[in-house]
């Protein structure tokens, strides 16, 4: 869900986002919860736990928002901010091309974090005639202050870890072994996180340690998450954006129902399909815009009123290095690029089912190589 710009930046809002809000909400408005010192009557107890939940992600976009003006400097492409469940995530068209970037990049967020820990903490003691204002804002420092200590944890992709791997590019002058040697730290740290939530759930806090179990699995996924990106990159090297793209046969005509382009998404085995006006590509759909909608608004609904316009999707030339393009495609909202030809003209979509197919089909021709025929 789109919520508005700030310095040109979009800022989204997934669903998951909700659930988290709710919580904070009523964490901080149950009897037992931080606010139990300020005694308030419950009424305003609810309206605290409202503005602290409003406050505590305003602090997360302010974080995230950090990262992004300093990418911004440094002549990156910000492609928007997502606030999740887990807080929030800056969209970047590239990497730094440089150690020195990375780090300053990535440190700034926390470095935000604990400025924002700094200024509630003196809001709470001008609150001090204000106990429910008070404790509230010494809350939010505390959480803040939390918020900056978890993010330098060296566990990639945290941003400690992103200042970790900037740190080792620059002390190894490798950029792919930085990213290795980054990953299994951030490993090591996820399991440990992971080992103790499981202690902590057995033997001091069940919700507590589920939660912090949850951190340290999600920890483990977004590493693995990262560490497939490094070999799909490698794996692409060598070759150009438009071997990446959709098959020009695979795509929904602009007058074809949404039932009918989750049909040939179900035949096709594939979550996004190019949509064409003729021959001109004008969007992308996904699967899941398709199947938020009920059967009876599928067979109603034409498919140009799911898609994804062409225009909003970031886009690259068809003739730039193909593992461009994936750093592209990972940083894009929709899971979608255009690739454009030298007159700026929309000739192709790539997709994340495309580079899956296109790894396929490389691995067969692989296969196929007579073993003799082979670089040694």
């Amino acid at each position: 869900m789109r919520v508005g710009k700030l310095f040109g930046i979009e800022i989204t809002i997934d669903l998951s986002w909700l659930f988290i809000f709710a919580l904070i909400t009523w964490s901080l408005a149950e009897p037992d919860g931080p606010l139990h010192r300020a005694n308030v009557g419950s009424v305003e107890r609810i309206w605290l736990g409202v503005l602290g939940s409003l406050l505590f992600f305003g602090s997360v976009l302010l974080h995230e928002l950090a990262h992004s003006l300093v990418a911004q400097s440094r002549g990156i492409k910000v492609l928007g901010i997502r606030l999740f469940i887990f807080g929030g995530v800056s969209q970047f068209d590239a990497e730094s091309s440089d150690a020195p970037g990375e780090a300053w990049i990535s440190g700034v967020g926390p470095l935000t974090s604990l400025v924002l820990g700094g200024v509630f903490a003196a809001l709470s003691y001008a609150a001090a005639a204000l106990p429910g204002l008070g404790v509230l804002f010494a809350y939010l420092a505390y959480v803040n202050v939390a918020l900056a200590v978890f993010n330098f944890l060296p566990a990639y992709p945290l941003d400690g870890g992103r200042v970790l791997h900037s740190v080792l590019w620059r002390a190894t002058g490798d950029r792919e072994r930085a990213t290795e040697i980054a990953l299994r730290v951030g490993r090591f740290i996820a399991t440990l996180i992971v080992t103790a939530g499981i202690l902590e759930t057995i033997w001091v806090n069940a919700i507590g340690g589920l939660w912090t179990t949850f951190i340290g699995w999600f920890l483990l996924q977004a590493g693995s998450a990262e560490a497939s990106r490094v070999a799909l990159q490698k794996g692409v090297r060598g070759h150009l954006a438009a071997e990446l793209a959709v098959a020009p046969a695979l795509a929904a005509p602009a007058d074809a129902t949404a039932g009918r382009a989750a049909e040939i998404m179900q035949a096709s085995h594939v979550h996004a399909l190019p949509v064409v006006l003729g021959e001109r590509i004008i969007g992308v759909v996904r699967e899941d815009a398709v199947t938020r909608l009920s059967p009876e608004e599928r067979d109603g609904t034409y498919v140009t009123a799911v898609m994804t316009r062409v225009d909003d999707l970031p886009s690259i030339s068809d003739r730039a290095p193909a593992d461009d393009a994936l750093s592209l495609l990972v940083g894009s909202p929709s899971r979608a690029i255009a690739l454009h030809d030298a007159s700026g003209s929309v000739d192709g979509v790539i997709t994340a089912d495309a580079v899956v197919a296109w790894l396929a089909r490389a691995q067969e021709r692989q296969a196929a190589t007579p073993v003799a025929a082979r670089p040694s």
